[in-house]
């Protein structure tokens, strides 16, 4: 059984002022270059994963198990939700500051995502996706990383982050989907990238990412729409079991 997309997310919802400015200007760029062919996110829509929650109930037992936990290790421990929330919230009792764009084609950084250059990995299309990506404002400082910290904490409550598949995976990316394509042209998809990224370099954007702008995010589409549960940390753990359930 497949589980629901549960998942903890940041900037889920309305969206106003410089943050609001920015995701539609990327969206009018890429509409720009590939016309009738592109599928945009709704504003309020457009969110950032910051660790899924997805849940099945053990065939076993019964109990509610982290399906990347339960693929990876092969063991059904149960999802400790509560221990979840209370993660999420001592991660976030200062601002997470994140930014989006800034990134120039020939500065070093000290470190790259996924072998790429942060240029390159700032806007990217995958399959059919148009996937925005920005980084800890820390990280950049070369203090740590605080995204992939959280994430990897969550083992403590038994859920496995999806990109942490050996133990030595760092994922610190927080990523935005925001928008996919219908069948446009290769040629038309390259210039729409180099367009994109050309504008997220010369004019970036700092957000600050509190507890309150996390939400709890249940849905049977991983576009999170439409949403099926939405709620700020902590959520109803009874609410989520019920869902996980299903």
């Amino acid at each position: 059984m497949r589980s629901r997309f549960i998942s903890a997310v940041a900037l889920y919802g309305p969206k106003s002022g410089p943050v609001r400015d920015f995701l539609a200007g990327v969206q009018a760029t890429i509409a720009a270059h590939i016309g009738d062919r592109f599928r945009p996110y709704s504003l309020d829509q457009v969110h950032g994963t910051l660790i899924a929650l997805d849940g099945v109930p053990d065939p076993a037992t019964g109990a509610i198990v982290n399906e990347y936990y339960r693929t990876r290790t092969g063991t059904g421990r149960e999802m400790d939700l509560r221990r979840a929330m209370d993660i999420l919230a001592s991660h976030l009792a200062h601002p997470l500051h994140v930014r989006l764009g800034g990134y120039q084609r020939h500065q070093e950084f000290g470190f790259t995502s996924r072998g790429q250059h942060l240029y390159r990995r700032s806007f990217s299309v995958q399959d059919n996706a148009f996937v925005l990506v920005g980084w800890p404002v820390a990280s950049l400082a070369g203090a740590g990383r605080p995204l992939d910290d959280l994430r990897r904490e969550m083992n403590a409550a038994h859920v496995l982050h999806r990109y942490h598949v050996r133990a030595a995976d760092v994922d610190n990316d927080f990523h935005l989907v925001i928008g996919h394509h219908a069948g446009a042209s290769a040629s038309s998809l390259e210039r729409a990238e180099a367009a994109v990224r050309g504008q997220l370099a010369a004019a970036g954007i700092d957000i600050a990412i509190s507890l309150g702008d996390v939400k709890i995010v249940a849905a049977d589409s991983r576009t999170l729409a439409p949403p099926l549960y939405v709620s700020g940390i902590p959520a109803d753990e009874a609410a989520l079991r019920a869902l996980m359930s299903r």
